[in-house]
C-alpha cells in the first residue's frame, strides 16, 4: 500500500495505544528472556519495531490463570523498565502515556488476561495493583473464578449469541472483582467473556470498561466478536472497543486489510468515533496478522483516510479513546 505524506504525518503525530499485546507471554512460552528491548524478528513485536511503527503504549499481557507465571511476567516488565529507562516507561496513570509520547518512549501498561490466578481472593488483585496492574480481563475464556461457563471459540450464528445472553454470567467472585477494580483504578476488560457475562459486568461497573481485542460480529460471526447490542452497551458506558488484527476475527474466508477496515467502518458508524480503538493481539493471534507487521499499522491510518474518516476520528481510534478512559479510570498506587 502506498502511504501518503498526509497519512504518514498524521500517524507520526498520533498517540497510538495497542489494547492488547501477547509478546511478553510468548517470550515466556519460548523460555526467552522477558526483555522486549532487543530487536527479535522471530516474534511479531519488540520495542524497537513498536516505536518504528509509531506506537506510544501497549497493554502488555502479564498473566492469566497461573499466579507464578503472572509474578514472573510482572517481574519481567519491571526489570525491563529498570534496565531501559531511556526507551520504556511503566504507565501508572493515563498522563504517563502523554509523557511517553513527549519523550519518544514506549509506555508499558500491565494487563492481566484473567483474574483466575487470584484464586477468588481480592488480596491478590490489590497486590497486583501495587505492582502496577492497570488493566484486568475478568477471564481468558475459562469458567471458574469470575465466569460460570467457558467461552466458546469458534464461528457461530446470531441465534447462538442471543441464546448466550441467557447463560449464567458472573460468579460471586466476579461480582466482587468489578467494583474492586473500579475502586482501585484498574480498567475492567471484557475481552473473552461471553454475552451474559459481558452485559452483567457492564451494568455492574461504575466506570467505563473496555473490550481490548476483538472485532465486529455483523462483519464476521465469531464468538470473540461483539454484537451490535454489545457495541451499543460499550458506547453507553463510555467504553472503548479495540479492533484485533487476528485473521480469524476479520473474515472466515478472506481476511484482508480491506475487510479489517470494513470492521472499523461498521463500528464507527454504529457507535461513533469515540468508542473504537486498536487491540492488535500481536504474538497471540497465530503466524499471520493484518496488517502484516507491527511496523505497518500506518496502513490502517491510510485506509481510514482513504475511506473518508476525519483526522480527529483517526486520532481517537489510534489511541485517543483508550487514553480518555485511562485518564478517567486509572489511579496511582505509587507514593
Amino acid at each position: 500500500m502506498r502511504i501518503t505524506d498526509e497519512a504518514a504525518q498524521l500517524h507520526k503525530s498520533a498517540i497510538i495505544i495497542d489494547g492488547h499485546s501477547d509478546t511478553m507471554i510468548e517470550r515466556d512460552e519460548r523460555k526467552l528472556d522477558l526483555d522486549m528491548v532487543p530487536r527479535d524478528e522471530n516474534l511479531q513485536a519488540d520495542v524497537p519495531r513498536l516505536l518504528e511503527g509509531g506506537f506510544t503504549a501497549i497493554n502488555s499481557m502479564c498473566g492469566n490463570v497461573d499466579l507464578q507465571r503472572g509474578l514472573r511476567l510482572m517481574d519481567g516488565i519491571h526489570r525491563m523498565v529498570d534496565d531501559h529507562p531511556d526507551v520504556v516507561l511503566l504507565v501508572d496513570t493515563g498522563s504517563d502515556i502523554e509523557t511517553a509520547k513527549a519523550e519518544g518512549k514506549l509506555g508499558i501498561v500491565p494487563q492481566l488476561e484473567s483474574c483466575t490466578l487470584f484464586g477468588e481472593d481480592l488480596a491478590g488483585l490489590r497486590m497486583f495493583h501495587r505492582l502496577g496492574l492497570r488493566v484486568a480481563n475478568l477471564v481468558h475464556g475459562e469458567r471458574g473464578a469470575c465466569q460460570m461457563m467457558q467461552s466458546p471459540f469458534e464461528h457461530c450464528s446470531l441465534e447462538d449469541r442471543k441464546a448466550a445472553e441467557k447463560w449464567p454470567g458472573l460468579t460471586d467472585f466476579g461480582r466482587e472483582v468489578v467494583p474492586e477494580c473500579n475502586r482501585l483504578g484498574i480498567v475492567v476488560d471484557l475481552a473473552h467473556t461471553y454475552d451474559s457475562t459481558f452485559f452483567e459486568a457492564v451494568a455492574l461497573s461504575t466506570k467505563p470498561v473496555i473490550f481490548s481485542h476483538g472485532n465486529v460480529f455483523s462483519e464476521c460471526g465469531h464468538w470473540r466478536n461483539l454484537t451490535d447490542d454489545q457495541l451499543k452497551a460499550l458506547r453507553d458506558c463510555g467504553g472503548v472497543f479495540g479492533m484485533a488484527f487476528y485473521p480469524l476475527f476479520i473474515d472466515e474466508k478472506e481476511p484482508t486489510l480491506e475487510r479489517l477496515l470494513d470492521h472499523f467502518d461498521y463500528a464507527i458508524d454504529l457507535i461513533g468515533p469515540d468508542h473504537v480503538g486498536i487491540g492488535s493481539d500481536f504474538d497471540g493471534c497465530g503466524p499471520v496478522t493484518i496488517p502484516g507487521s507491527v511496523t505497518q499499522v500506518v496502513e490502517v491510518t491510510q485506509g481510514l483516510l482513504d475511506r473518508g474518516h476525519s483526522h480527529d476520528t483517526i486520532l481517537k481510534v489510534l489511541g485517543g479513546n483508550f487514553l480518555r478512559v485511562y485518564k478517567e479510570v486509572m489511579v496511582s498506587s505509587f507514593p
